[in-house]
């Protein structure tokens, strides 16, 4: 029996579990893969307050030692189910139970839903710049996306790869004007615009993609770029949530089951920043020592 049970070790995550073991919870942090969460995929983060600037990964490691300098750690297992009711956490491999429950899983990469993407995903389609960008170096890739993370993946693989197309839906990048100046100023950045990838083609790595204007263009690699969507399939009721899959809460982070909180990019709210995961998960730390200690 835990006090306090967090499910997702992303800056929501480990905010939570750092205010939860300073305010003297027994507080277990479990995740499927790795700590840092979306942060890890980040070239460079330049809008956290107090620090200029810092690579996804750093940030990351930055935290989890902040973490671990507290005494916690994380517990890498996949949860496969939840009893909200009874505050029961079941992993592929073990059972686990608390008094309170901070869910704080963020979200996942959209997929295009276009023909050739899964046959040819880890052989040219890849979600994540940082993890396999530099596999294509001195390459002709594409980035399909228009905002932030595209043009981010772009400008660090800029460094690198031959030439990038990132290839727009609408007719405009939408985004950060520093980002777009940095994309108008670097001469190995081709932006199309109005156009979808309709096919990736290749016999056993990424060759070309055909466009639906229906022009084939020819790359070694597909880098997807296009948001993400809430990861919270494990998720069900009596827990509220919306028809896109993000849990109703408030600021204050508490869901409609007693004893259960929602942190990070999952809550339902209109702006997803680190700085907001991170502010997220000490609200529901706290509110979940304050319930503990009423108990």
């Amino acid at each position: 029996m835990y006090d306090v049970i967090i499910i997702g070790a992303g800056p929501a995550g480990l905010s939570a579990g750092i205010y939860a073991i300073r305010a003297g919870l027994d507080t277990l942090i479990l995740d499927k893969s790795a700590w840092g969460g979306q942060t890890i995929l980040s070239a460079e983060i330049e809008n956290y307050p107090a620090v200029a600037t810092v690579t996804g990964p750093d940030f990351a490691q930055k935290m989890y030692d902040q973490l671990v300098g507290l005494g916690g750690s994380v517990t890498l297992e996949e949860v496969k189910r939840l009893d909200l009711e009874t505050k029961t956490v079941v992993t592929g491999s073990n059972t686990y139970q608390a008094k309170a429950i901070i869910i704080a899983a963020g979200l996942k990469r959209r997929t295009l839903g276009c023909r050739g993407e899964e046959r040819l995903t880890g052989r040219g389609v890849s979600y994540c710049a940082i993890c396999d960008g530099r596999f294509f170096t001195g390459k002709n890739v594409v980035i399909a996306g228009g905002g932030n993370t595209a043009m981010e993946d772009a400008l660090y693989m800029s460094g690198y790869c031959h030439h990038i197309t990132i290839l727009c839906r609408g007719d405009r990048l939408k985004g950060e004007e520093k980002l777009k100046e940095s994309i108008d100023k670097k001469e190995n950045i081709t932006v199309l615009y109005g156009v979808n990838i309709k096919e990736i083609l290749g016999d056993q790595m990424v060759e070309e993609v055909l466009l639906d204007n229906g022009k084939y263009l020819k790359t070694s690699a597909v880098f997807v770029a296009i948001g993400y969507e809430a990861d919270s399939t494990f998720l069900g009721e009596p827990l509220e949530m919306t028809g896109e899959g993000y849990v109703v809460a408030g600021e204050d982070c508490r869901t409609n089951v007693r004893g259960v909180f929602i942190a990070g990019d999952l809550r339902t709210k209109q702006v997803r920043q680190i700085v907001t995961a991170a502010a997220d998960g000490a609200v529901a730390a706290l509110g979940a020592a304050d319930d503990i200690l009423k108990m």
